[in-house]
């Protein structure tokens, strides 16, 4: 009976992957709310490695041993254009990827939930640092092996508000704030009812020069419990985590970016650490 709790446990505690690897590109990385030139094509190719060997359940180690092991890609397209007076970037967004539990022996591979959307900025200054943009991000119910734990598929529509706010506040510095609310469909097949998840992210950059930085980031993310026929069947979120990310123009048109996170409390759920790699090509 244990043993199929925590497998249980398991496979409902790894929806939270998607936000803890970066894996929906509405987890904003360094940057992100810049907003860019009218006519900008940008071309994202991301990996994510993410591993967990703890699962929590209310703030308490149930398992030491899930072995989880998910190598997820995500492919992303933004253009950047004018709507009336008003800079957005609509974009969409592909995630795949394979996923292993050693804990239920169980392996999982496919493609994940589309996201579609965008951001509109209010303020655009690229001259002086200052950006503050709102994003709305969609996530369609395609992905493979939703009912599976897979976790880049999830079974159930989501919208995502967000707003972003960047101030370079002095020649190479640069703090990055972005709060975050997503809400949840019911699940397609079970019904199973998902408060809405809180996130927000904090990143401060060191400009090495123009087209290069270092960042040190803190994420922080509340809610998403969830009930089935007025059960708790997932306890509420209060996970937080550091991460630490380099980037740089290797010429005008290709960045790539590295990536470490370390979760550091978990309520719920797997403690993962994420390796994460993007290639950034503008055209």
């Amino acid at each position: 009976m244990m043993q199929r709790t925590l497998k249980n446990s398991v496979l409902l505690g790894c929806f939270g992957l998607a936000s803890v690897s970066a894996l929906a590109a509405t987890a904003p990385d360094p940057g992100d709310y810049t907003g860019l030139p009218a006519g900008t094509d940008l071309a994202l190719l991301y990996y994510n490695h993410v591993t967990a060997d703890n699962l929590y359940q209310g703030g308490n180690k149930v398992a030491s041993d899930i072995g989880l092991k998910a190598d997820i890609g995500i492919a992303r397209f933004v253009h950047f254009t004018k709507w009336g007076d008003y800079l957005v970037d609509p974009q969409i967004v592909v995630p795949f990827g394979s996923q292993k539990l050693d804990l239920t022996n169980s392996k999982t591979s496919g493609l994940g939930d589309v996201i579609f959307g965008g951001t509109l900025w209010t303020k655009a200054d690229l001259a002086n640092g200052e950006h503050l943009g709102w994003s709305v991000f969609v996530t369609a119910p395609t992905g493979d092996d939703k009912n599976k734990g897979f976790a880049v598929s999830d079974n159930r529509w989501k919208v995502e508000l967000a707003a972003g706010y960047i101030k370079r506040f002095a020649p190479k510095w640069s703090l990055d704030l972005i709060p975050q609310v997503e809400f949840y469909d019911d699940d397609r097949k079970t019904g199973a009812k998902r408060d809405p998840m809180f996130r927000g992210f904090a990143h401060l950059r060191y400009h090495l020069s123009d087209t290069a930085h270092v960042a040190i980031s803190y994420r922080h993310a509340v809610g998403a419990k969830e009930t089935l026929n007025g059960n708790q069947v997932a306890k509420a979120m209060n996970d937080n985590a550091v991460l630490l990310t380099g980037a740089m123009f290797l010429d005008k048109s290709w960045r790539v970016q590295l990536q470490a996170a370390q979760d550091i409390n978990v309520e719920n759920g797997p403690k993962t650490t994420t390796l994460a790699a993007q290639l950034l090509f503008v055209y």
